[in-house]
């Protein structure tokens, strides 16, 4: 005890002053601690004055930043807007409503301008830009698109938005000439790249639409049934064609059955003349090999009867003849009147 009481008094205030830092310290360090999660974006901002620091944009994390400090957040994940029967014009004049769903991010890089434009009441202007860019992008097309073309107003719609929220400056990390990328890691057509000192006016609205879904398509009734109409017309009138082309193909076939029937009928023609001509001509030949046959026999006849006198000749062809002629004649040999013409001949000579 006595030693205690010897102990000067600057130990003494020493102690307290330490055990106060401790006391401090244990206090002070926990809440000197700010947390972002992994879905947040954060400015720093001092609690005494309200000022935020622009300088620098923290992620998802555990930051040593002081009791005077803590973070002003903003939402680093998707942001996500649904249009449930939007009302669009075509350009024939005819109410279309569309429901449709999007996804867009907040642009790291632009977060300071953002705060500077918006602070943190930024989603309402952005969803009503990406109504307008909605609007605007479907009144340039037909009702007739809308429902034959879904894709293509998909793809438009889609790119609008992106245009509109996004400005004409390239979105960050975007792919150039990248055709077989996703559309949303594709850079917009045009756009300017953003080493060119891109200003505050081009680059939009400080978001990036990155996922667009196009759900229903709401068309006018009375164009569903002009529509119907116009398609029972279209069948109507693909059936008349089928029938046409039925009919034509009926004649052209009726025309090749007769083209062939002639064509066969020529044929037999032709064969049936040419074999009557062979016919004709065989029987010529044939008669020409027998007369030719009939003057060789004659001939060896006359030869071997010693008869040379032209008209004992004839005589002898006159009588072949008539025996071919007919079966019914007869030949008989009168020796006697023979004999006599004989005599008769050989006395003319003595007279003489």
């Amino acid at each position: 005890m006595a030693n205690n009481e010897n102990l000067p008094a600057w130990f003494w205030w020493a102690v307290i002053g330490g055990g106060i830092a401790i006391l401090l310290l244990i206090i002070l360090l926990p809440i000197s601690f700010s947390y972002l999660d992994y879905y947040h974006y954060g400015f720093l901002r001092r609690h005494s004055t309200g000022r935020v620091k622009l300088d620098r944009v923290y992620e998802g994390g555990r930051y040593l930043v002081g009791p005077d400090h803590h973070f002003k957040k903003f939402k680093a994940t998707a942001h996500n807007v649904n249009f449930n029967r939007i009302s669009v014009f075509t350009t024939d004049n005819l109410e279309v409503h569309l429901t449709i769903t999007f996804q867009f991010f907040l642009i790291k890089e632009d977060l300071p301008l953002l705060h500077t434009a918006y602070d943190i009441y930024y989603e309402p202007i952005i969803v009503s830009n990406a109504k307008e860019a909605i609007i605007s992008t479907c009144s340039r097309f037909d009702t007739d698109e809308f429902i034959n073309d879904r894709e293509k107003i998909w793809r438009e719609i889609y790119l609008g938005v992106k245009r509109q929220l996004g400005g004409s400056c390239c979105i960050p990390k975007c792919k150039l000439n990248c055709k077989n990328c996703p559309i949303h890691e594709q850079c917009v057509v045009a756009c300017k790249p953003r080493e060119k000192d891109c200003t505050k006016e081009e680059k939009g609205f400080f978001a990036e639409v990155r996922y667009l879904q196009l759900h229903d398509i709401d068309v006018p009734e009375r164009v569903m049934e002009r529509r119907l109409l116009g398609l029972v017309r279209d069948l109507e009138k693909e059936r008349e064609e089928y029938i046409n082309q039925e009919a034509l193909v009926k004649k052209q076939t009726d025309i090749l059955v007769n083209q062939y029937r002639n064509n066969a009928t020529q044929s037999v023609a032709f064969s049936d003349a040419q074999a009557q001509l062979k016919r004709e001509r065989a029987k010529a030949d044939a008669l020409k090999r027998v007369e030719i046959a009939r003057i060789e026999g004659l001939t060896s006849m006359c030869s071997t009867l010693g008869i040379q006198e032209p008209k004992h000749i004839s005589t002898l062809q006159y009588l072949r003849t008539l025996k071919d002629s007919s079966d019914n004649i007869k030949y008989s040999i009168d020796f006697s009147h023979a004999i006599a013409q004989q005599q008769q001949q050989q006395k003319l000579p003595a007279a003489a």
